[in-house]
């Protein structure tokens, strides 16, 4: 399973760890590392824009597209109905960036309300109990059915962190190095080589 942290410092490496990038941030994603872009809506200091997004992206990819593994749909953190209809707005735009589309779940979405055919990772996003709980997890099993990637948000635990392995997920972020990387690193180390006895699935090859 990979961590993706929003803290990018080229002396973390570890084969577990990539990167998720968002327009709030003025990373660049390192050319050898396998990274992912987020669309920066869960932020509330600066609101979501597509032109900004789109501004942002665009030279990221032709820079290191090769090892995006996907790219966020705008969302509505929280709100299943608002994150479906962004989904509607913005999925034909999505297609231009020629990278793994990938679509957030919300607290409240069932089977029949995910565009199952339009995109290729599920994000399993929405509260920390929705996430964890069984609606989340019919999610990840009709994910896992169909050969979708599933990666969860929001990940800063080793328990958080087991759970989302547990229920079938092939990645994971969080902003726990971004808070004391000097200091957390050494532990997030530890709960990366916890998981290597867990079967690791393959990487979507670009």
């Amino acid at each position: 399973m990979l961590y993706l942290s929003g803290c990018v410092r080229p002396e973390f490496r570890h084969p577990n760890l990539g990167f998720i990038l968002s327009p709030n941030q003025g990373h660049k994603p390192p050319p050898d590392r396998w990274w992912a872009a987020d669309n920066g809506a869960f932020s509330t200091a600066t609101p979501f824009t597509w032109d900004r997004f789109e501004r942002w992206l665009l030279p990221r990819l032709e820079a290191a597209g090769d090892r995006c593994l996907f790219v966020v749909t705008p969302d509505v953190p929280f709100d299943a109905n608002g994150t479906l209809a962004r989904w509607r707005e913005y999925r034909t735009s999505m297609t231009q960036f020629n990278r793994p589309v990938a679509f957030v779940s919300q607290d409240g979405m069932g089977i029949e309300d995910v565009p199952w055919s339009d995109f290729e990772t599920l994000f399993i996003g929405g509260s920390t109990a929705w996430k964890t709980g069984h609606e989340s997890g019919a999610l990840v099993t009709e994910a896992r059915r169909r050969g979708k990637w599933v990666h969860f948000g929001r990940v800063n635990s080793l328990r958080r962190l087991r759970t989302a392995a547990s229920m079938g997920g092939d990645s994971a972020d969080g902003t726990f190095l971004k808070y004391g990387p000097d200091k957390n690193w050494p532990q997030l180390l530890h709960w990366l080589d916890s998981l290597e006895t867990q079967p690791s699935l393959l990487l979507p090859h670009p």
